[in-house]
């Protein structure tokens, strides 16, 4: 077990940590999160060995080595994607050049030494079997195949890589490594829907420890054991999904203030008692008494309320018609690559749409084709009446003047309705008030593209097109961007790689390959589910409680931490077993508070003696009366079932859950 002890470190005098404790269990997957600039980063790396702490120590057992993947790429590596990987398993490689060293030697060996020499070879030769040296290369091209790589690409040389591609190649050597501690540090920053699955699944089958540093809920949600929360220099450890660390955190925050309070009632009770009696010379003892009562008090430190975020809606479009916008017939090539061929496409009001598919299947391409950043080469793009767009991608920031300062951008592009707006919608993308009056010169490309999100969304439209909207946000900003779009009343397309956003906002699902499109009507877990049924995706974990095993047979053989994760894959099962369900039983009762009311509108209006001098009103009202109450009763009927459906597969997975744990 990894510990450390009063860890302190500082830059410029402006501590980041100072006392920080913290021991990691063993074969745990822990999520590590924290606030922008807490230091997370920074702890992988002292962990590691690879800063210094200004005080305390890290303790890490003589057995344990330590794996770390920076966030970005900061050394070059020579050879191919598949040499770079097996360059994880170091102490094969070492082998392998001894043998080979001594197999040299052999050529010219001679009796006794040559004996000796076939000896040594034989154990040298053992060991290297033993460890899987004959099929680390094999082993290499999987993980490589399984982080995107072609079986061609995986043989060419990483320098012909852009930097995502090349911290793909960095994962997998730290896989086929293995160390017993793994620290990876935004891991699934520069990979696809389809290689964040394949990692999901083999890092689940891990036998160390992870921890992860992430702001994909969806990953964490998947894969963690524990998360751990860095704030205030102090590591807080919440046992579950990153989902069950949220509820436990706010348990926790609401007993802490409920104590501070009490603390803050008990110290003025105290003070008043001590001013009262202050210069009573027979209290003299008891107000001495009290005053070092006061001064041994230590003050329950409540956690920051990271609750209370900035909330920022978009400007509602104006009501536009059934058809929003469509590509029809399009053909777009590039060069002798056909991305789509007779495409047909429609967006219609209120749609809330996720583009999902391989890398290079063509989604950024079909956002630009309904934004008019590129042109069809045959078919055409249409809009319907009154529709606006805005569309927002990370070449958005070549759009920036860079010589205003941050709101002086914003002011540029405003209408006058706007104005009043920009100061919220700045701050809900993390520009506060020393920030807007920066020069754009100077930002970061992180915050060059938040404020070109920021800018997109001052203005209302009736069609957002977003591709990457997510990148460069922390988890309060993109929670800020997933209530928004939710009350969006107009259209949207998205393109992204965090799926627990994708799953938040979006109504429909759009699967794009091989220049073919297919719909899932629902979130994305809908669509991973049905999508591994419909083509057999291996990937995809099956979250039907239909074909999910039982876990009776096997409970008694399962260590406490397979319990504990298979008790949270039940629970996201059933929570996406349930979700359009629950999504439909919403909508049903809402219904049913309309047609109450307007039956309750109607009976008054019955109840009314004039209605009956007005023959025709009095039909009229009747005839609607009736139909509020028969629609009424159906819609009843239709709640019940679906409550009665909801409480039986809740009873089913709590039985399952039940039997795993006997």
């Amino acid at each position: 077990m990894i510990q450390l002890d009063s860890v302190s470190k500082s830059y410029g005098g402006d501590p980041l940590f100072e006392g920080l404790n913290w021991k990691l269990p063993d074969n745990n997957i822990i999520g590590l999160v924290g606030a922008n600039g807490v230091g997370k980063s920074t702890l992988f790396r002292i962990i590691c060995g690879e800063e210094i702490p200004d005080d305390g120590r890290v303790v890490i057992p003589r057995h344990v080595r330590v794996g770390h993947l920076p966030q970005e790429v900061t050394e070059s590596h020579e050879g191919s994607v598949v040499d770079v990987i097996v360059d994880g398993a170091r102490e094969l490689l070492a082998l392998e050049e001894r043998m080979n060293a001594l197999q040299a030697k052999l050529v010219d060996a001679t009796g006794e030494e040559a004996e000796q020499l076939s000896v040594l070879y034989g154990e040298v030769q053992d060991q290297f079997e033993r460890g899987g040296g004959y099929s680390i290369r094999a082993k290499a091209r999987q993980i490589a195949g399984g982080l995107g790589f072609s079986a061609e690409a995986a043989e060419r040389s990483l320098s012909e890589f852009s930097g995502g591609w090349r911290m793909r190649a960095l994962v997998g050597r730290l896989l086929l490594e293995a160390p017993e501690v793994m620290l990876l540090d935004e891991p699934t920053n520069h990979l696809d829907l389809e290689s964040m699955e394949w990692l999901e699944n083999y890092l689940k089958n891990y036998s160390g420890t992870v921890v992860i540093i992430s702001h994909d809920r969806y990953f964490l949600n998947r894969l963690t054991d524990q998360i751990a929360e860095l704030a205030n220099s102090t590591v807080r450890t919440f046992t579950g999904t990153y989902d069950d660390y949220l509820l436990q955190r706010d348990e926790l925050r609401e007993r802490l203030q409920a104590e501070r309070d009490e603390q803050e009632r008990e110290i003025a009770r105290i003070e008043d008692f001590v001013e009262r009696f202050r210069y009573k010379a027979t209290k003299s003892a008891q107000v001495q008494s009290r005053i070092k009562m006061l001064e041994k008090i230590e003050l329950v430190q409540v956690p920051p309320d990271t609750n209370a975020t900035i909330h920022f809606d978009f400007p509602q479009p104006p009501r536009v018609g059934k058809k929003v916008a469509a590509l029809e017939g399009v053909k777009k090539a590039y060069e002798d690559n056909v991305v789509f061929e007779g495409l047909d496409f429609q967006v219609f009001r209120h749609d809330k749409i996720a583009l999902v598919g391989p890398n290079g299947a063509g989604k950024s391409t079909m956002l630009k084709l309904l934004a008019g950043e590129i042109a069809a080469d045959e078919g055409r793009v249409e809009y319907g009446s009154k529709v606006e767009f805005n569309y927002f991608a990370q070449h958005s920031v070549d759009q920036l003047d860079l010589n205003r300062t941050v709101f002086a951008e914003m002011e540029a592009s405003a209408s006058p309705d706007a104005f009043p707006r920009i100061r919220s919608v700045l701050g809900a993308f993390k520009f506060g008030d020393n920030d807007v009056d920066k020069v754009i010169s100077v930002l970061s490309g992180g915050e060059k593209s938040r404020l070109a999100l920021a800018k997109m969304l001052l203005e209302p439209a009736g069609l957002l097109l977003l591709d990457e909207p997510t990148n460069h946000l922390d988890i309060a900003s993109r929670q800020m961007l997933e209530r928004a779009l939710i009350r969006f009343q107009g259209s949207f397309c998205v393109v992204s790689h965090d799926r627990y956003f994708l799953n938040e906002v979006v109504t429909k699902v759009v699967h794009i390959e091989d220049g073919t499109l297919t719909e899932y009507d629902g979130d994305y877990d809908y669509y991973r589910w049905k999508h591994s049924q419909d083509f057999g995706d291996s990937t995809a974990d099956d979250t039907k409680s239909a074909s999910a095993p039982a876990p009776s047979a096997a409970g008694a053989q399962l260590s406490h931490k397979e319990i504990r994760q298979r008790s949270a894959e039940l629970r996201r099962e059933r929570d996406t077993e349930t979700r359009a369900l629950r999504k439909k039983l919403k909508e049903v009762e809402r219904k049913i508070e309309e047609t109450e009311a307007r039956h309750a509108e109607l009976e008054q209006e019955l109840a009314d003696p004039a209605i009956y001098d007005d023959a025709e009103r009095l039909t009229r009202t009747n005839i609607a009366y009736q139909q509020a109450a028969d629609e009424t009763e159906a819609l009843m009927e239709m709640w019940e079932e679906l409550g009665s459906e909801l409480d039986a597969i809740d009873t089913r997975y709590a039985a399952l859950e039940a039997e795993l744990n006997q």
